[in-house]
């Protein structure tokens, strides 16, 4: 895949938005009837922040929470960072590891029209999830280690949790997968499939 070809055309078009006002419970009814990880929050029709399923699990789960009680302004995250319809899609990457972010919203001048995941690059091509895992290692702290979604190296299964092993991205089942061979009749010794 061609990785200075423009967000357009890898982002999702559908896209959930959200009033500033709107429930949480609601928001999340949508999110889960659509299958989509985030929505995008806005206010009197701009779009001002981003919720996704972490922010839920990771800003009331811990601390027991009643969703109901909580503002979309108050577990959002703001700023909101939007790309070009017409950035190239390596740009785009670029600025997700600066951010530590996997999702971009598109905006067409003033006009929200998709939205850009991690997930939609690595969806798109094998040869994309390399690259992106280069540029991830390029930064220091690779996010691959941390909730990195894509398709794991071993298995060939999309996982919502890779981590990098021996410089590759493996799932838990294969980062966790020991095989045991028989050396001798006194002991086993245990590996890592290759």
């Amino acid at each position: 895949m061609d990785i200075d070809r423009p967000v357009q055309e890898v982002m999702s078009p559908r896209v959930i938005t959200a009033d500033i006002g709107d429930s949480l419970v609601n928001i999340a009814k949508e999110m889960i009837k659509y299958d989509r990880s985030s929505a995008v929050v806005t206010e009197d029709g701009k779009p001002v922040g981003i919720i996704t399923e972490r922010d839920i699990s990771r800003k009331i789960i811990p601390d027991d929470r009643k969703p109901s009680t909580v503002s979309l302004s108050e577990l959002m995250t703001s700023p909101l960072i939007t790309v070009d319809q017409n950035t190239p899609v390596s740009d785009a990457i670029q600025m997700m590891l600066s951010n530590k972010i996997r999702r971009l919203p598109v905006f067409r001048n003033d006009t929200l029209i998709g939205i850009i995941t991690s997930q939609d690059i690595v969806a798109v091509s094998s040869e994309m999830s390399d690259t992106l895992r280069e540029l991830m290692e390029s930064e220091g702290e690779s996010l691959l280690t941390s909730d990195f979604e894509g398709m794991c190296d071993a298995c060939g299964q999309y996982s919502y949790n890779l981590t990098v092993v021996d410089g590759r991205s493996l799932c838990d089942d294969c980062k966790d997968a020991r095989w045991r061979e028989p050396t001798d009749s006194s002991h086993d010794s245990a590996y890592l499939e290759d």
